[in-house]
Order: structure tokens, then C-alpha cells, then sequence
């Protein structure tokens, strides 16, 4: 009686047709034989006489592989099982077959006859994501053999990536550098062989670099560089084999200014209006007759009941008149920028809310002092709230501080709370928030310098 020897040989991660290695394709099944007939089911390997040399004129085989197993793979890959005639009598190979999705053969014409010494090569490739199956041989040793092979594989895994860093519906301050942070794992490749991409909703493709060996994806992000407002980031990852995990996070970015950032094309300056490069400040009027000039900021619209604004001012170097305002302009109702000069003070027709500041008398006025006063629509015959201030136009700086929450209004000057009331009928809208001012038969200087915005456009 015959015996068939074996060697195990256990693989590790194969690729024949590509560099890296990692998950593979699933193709259909694919089988060679030389027969049509079935391949009978013994239910075992050959029978182990317990000799371990043949008997004179005993054909004998030895296969190279008791089990095929090529771990954790991706694309197409191969390895091959050989047969040795090592009998003193020629064995003959009759039937060679695979089973298993995504599994080919190819081997010499059966029936093969092997005189002692020779050798046949049994070539199997799996094809795309195989799963497991067998390999089978039969031969002529004991009368008819069948040698069941099994064919093992892992299939390799996506990678996975996680933002850790904003977390959802952060809101990012507006004059701060920030990391975002992401954990990258991968079941076969090291962090460093991969590299991921960074893509922003708004801002579109952000950064594109390695992941660290620890497993940490960063990407810097610099606040004054990116669009104010509500963004999604999305972060990809792709291992060796094409597989690919991605994770996504929103966030806002808050816009804010100081007094260097007056001068961005953003601002949007009509009239008289103009930024001053000596000095660095916002010029709405020069101490001429009849100006009217406006300054907004347009790069975004805001919600007009949310809005924190410092901001400093100066009324004097003219004759006297007339002021200035801060108006959230109704963006869906607007026709321009510039209201009327004069006592209507660059805002009067415009829709939406206005704070003025008024240096100068007219007869629609509540006061004949400096006053500050909160107009709706433009409309200067009828302000909903105001209050006298000390003299205004005394040649100094002064410096404000306005706080529009829902309907809450508060102002204060020079440290003081002229201003704090409730607005009945108040209602939100979509605005560009900038200042006005204007002269008319009398004049002054009216500028703004060291502004800065909170809240401006992400609610916390």
C-alpha cells in the first residue's frame, strides 16, 4: 500500500501581482479536471501504512503543502503545490480540481503519468477576494487515492478613522491657529504607510499628509485663512489594497476683527467711506459738507440678533454735525448701502436696525444733547429707545460697547450703560453689520478704529 507524504507550509501576507498586501476581491469558481466524472468523496486522505519507505514496485507520492494558507491577502494572488514521485513504480495523477469562489488552477494535461523522481506542479491563484476551499488530487496509489488540500485565506479589513479633534458643533474662535486630530488603524498596514486626505464642505480640498507612527492624522488650521461660518470636514483614508474609511464632523468658524483686519477686501466701503493707510482706521466722512459714507462688513451675513461689537470712535475736527451709527442691514430687503446725509446720518431708509450716535440737533431728535438712540427700518422720527450722553465732540477717542441678544439691546460708553433695554417686536434677520455716518451743512471727522467682533456668526 501506497502513502502520500506531506509538508505543512503555512504563508504569510501574498500578493503575486501587487506590492502590498491587504483585502482582495471575491471572483466566481473556477475548476480544471481531465474527467468529467465526480470526484469521488472518500471522506479522508490516503491510509498511512505506518511504513515510512515504499514497498518494491509501489507508486508514492509526496505533496508539498498538507494546507494552504496565505493569511491575510488583497488582489490577486498564487501559490503553487507540488507532487513528487518518490515510489519505485510511476504514479499517475488522473484528476486535479479546486473548489472555492475565486480560485483558478492550471497544471499539466491529465492524466499525468510521473516516473520516480519527476515532479507536478499544481499553480493555483486566487482571484480577487477568494474565500476558502479545498484542493483536491487523485491519484493511483492503493488502486484510487483522493487527497484533500484545504485552501485558507483572511480576508484583509478596511481601515478605520475616527476625528477626534473638533468634536461636533465646535465653534472655533476666529483669530486661533487649531489642530484637527483623527486615529487611523489598519488590521495590516503600519500608520506611516498611509496618508490621508482632508477636505472642508465650504472650503473644499484642505491637506493631504502621512499618518504618524502612533496612529495620529493631523492637519493645522488656521481660522483667519478659512470662510466664516458653519463647515463639514471630511477625512479619508486608503490602505494598500484600495480599501477606504472615511469620518466627517461639523463645526463653526466664528468671524471676528481687530483693527488690522479693517482693511480687508471683505469690508465693503461706499460713499465718503474709506480706510485710512496712515493711520489705520475707517474714515466715514472727512470735516466736509453733505457726506454720507458707510462701511459693512460682507464677507458673511449674520444673524442681526446676535451680534457683540467693541469698537472705538471719534466725532470732532469739524464744525459739528452730525454723527454716526452701527446698523444691522436687512440683507433680503436692501438696495443699497448708503442712506441719506445729514441728520439722516448715512442710515435713514435703510431696512433693518440701527444705534446711533448723534452729535447734532434736528428736529426730529428726542433731545437736543448727545444722544444715542436705536432706530427700526431707517425710520429717524421715531426711535424705540434712546438716551442723552455727555459731549461727544470733545476731540478725543471714546469707546463703545454693543450688545444686540434677541431682543436684548445694551450700550455702554467709555465704560458706562447708557443703554439697557428690552426691543418689543424685535425680529431676527439676515444682516450685514457695518457703520454709517454722515455731515450736512455743518461737519466733522467720523472714524472708527480697534474693532472686534464676538459671536458674529456662530451662535455658542
Amino acid at each position: 500500500m501506497g502513502r502520500l507524504q506531506h509538508a505543512i507550509v503555512v504563508l504569510g501576507c501574498v500578493s503575486a501581482l501587487s506590492s502590498g498586501c491587504s483585502e482582495f476581491d471575491i471572483a466566481s469558481l473556477k475548476e480544471s479536471s481531465a474527467t468529467e466524472d465526480p470526484v469521488p468523496d472518500t471522506g479522508s486522505a490516503p491510509q498511512d501504512t505506518g511504513s515510512p519507505f515504499p514497498s518494491d514496485g509501489t507508486p508514492l507520492g509526496q505533496l508539498s503543502h498538507d494546507q494552504v494558507d496565505l493569511g491575510v491577502v488583497c488582489g490577486d494572488h498564487a501559490e503553487t503545490v507540488v507532487l513528487s514521485s518518490i515510489g519505485d513504480a510511476p504514479l499517475t495523477v488522473t484528476v486535479v480540481q479546486v473548489d472555492g469562489a475565486g480560485w483558478t488552477l492550471s497544471h499539466p494535461e491529465l492524466p499525468s503519468v510521473l516516473e520516480p523522481g519527476d515532479t507536478f506542479d499544481v499553480h493555483l491563484q486566487g482571484v480577487g477576494d477568494a474565500d476558502g476551499g479545498n484542493l483536491t488530487i487523485r491519484t493511483d496509489e492503493d488502486g484510487v487515492t483522493t487527497h484533500v488540500i484545504p485552501l485558507m485565506v483572511s480576508p484583509d479589513q478596511p481601515p478605520t478613522i475616527t476625528i477626534t479633534r473638533p468634536t461636533a458643533e465646535s465653534v472655533l474662535s476666529p483669530d486661533s491657529d487649531y489642530s484637527f486630530q483623527a486615529i487611523v488603524t489598519d488590521d495590516l498596514d503600519p500608520p506611516e504607510m498611509m496618508s490621508v486626505q482632508w477636505r472642508s464642505s465650504v472650503d473644499g480640498d484642505l491637506s493631504s499628509a502621512p499618518v504618524t507612527s502612533d496612529g495620529m492624522a493631523l492637519m493645522g488650521w488656521t481660522s483667519v485663512d478659512q470662510t466664516s461660518g458653519d463647515h463639514r470636514v471630511e477625512v479619508e483614508v486608503i490602505d494598500s489594497c484600495g480599501n477606504v474609511a472615511m469620518d466627517s464632523v461639523g463645526f463653526c468658524q466664528n468671524e471676528g476683527y481687530t483693527e488690522d483686519s479693517l482693511d480687508l477686501a471683505s469690508w465693503n466701503f461706499e460713499g465718503s467711506a474709506l480706510w485710512d493707510t496712515s493711520n489705520e482706521w475707517v474714515e466715514l466722512t472727512g470735516p466736509f459738507t453733505n457726506q454720507a459714507g458707510t462701511a459693512f462688513q460682507t464677507s458673511a451675513a449674520v444673524t442681526s440678533d446676535d451680534v457683540i461689537i467693541e469698537f472705538e470712535f471719534y466725532l470732532s475736527g469739524g464744525t459739528g454735525a452730525d454723527g454716526i451709527s452701527l446698523t444691522a442691514l436687512d440683507v433680503d430687503r436692501m438696495t443699497s448701502f448708503v442712506g441719506d446725509t445729514g441728520g439722516g446720518i448715512g442710515f435713514r431708509g435703510l431696512p433693518g436696525w440701527s444705534i446711533e450716535l448723534d452729535t447734532y440737533y434736528n428736529g426730529h431728535d428726542p433731545t437736543t444733547a448727545d444722544h444715542l438712540s436705536f432706530h427700526i427700518d431707517g425710520d429717524m422720527n421715531s426711535p424705540v429707545a434712546w438716551a442723552a450722553l455727555p459731549e461727544m465732540e470733545d476731540g478725543a477717542w471714546h469707546s463703545a460697547a454693543v450688545s444686540v441678544v434677541g431682543n436684548h439691546v445694551t450700550v455702554s460708553i467709555d465704560g458706562t450703560t447708557y443703554m439697557d433695554t428690552i426691543v418689543d417686536g424685535l425680529s431676527p434677520f439676515s444682516a450685514y453689520v457695518g457703520f454709517t455716518a454722515a455731515t450736512g451743512s455743518l461737519t466733522n471727522y467720523h472714524l472708527i478704529d480697534a474693532l472686534s467682533v464676538e459671536g458674529f456668526v456662530c451662535d455658542d
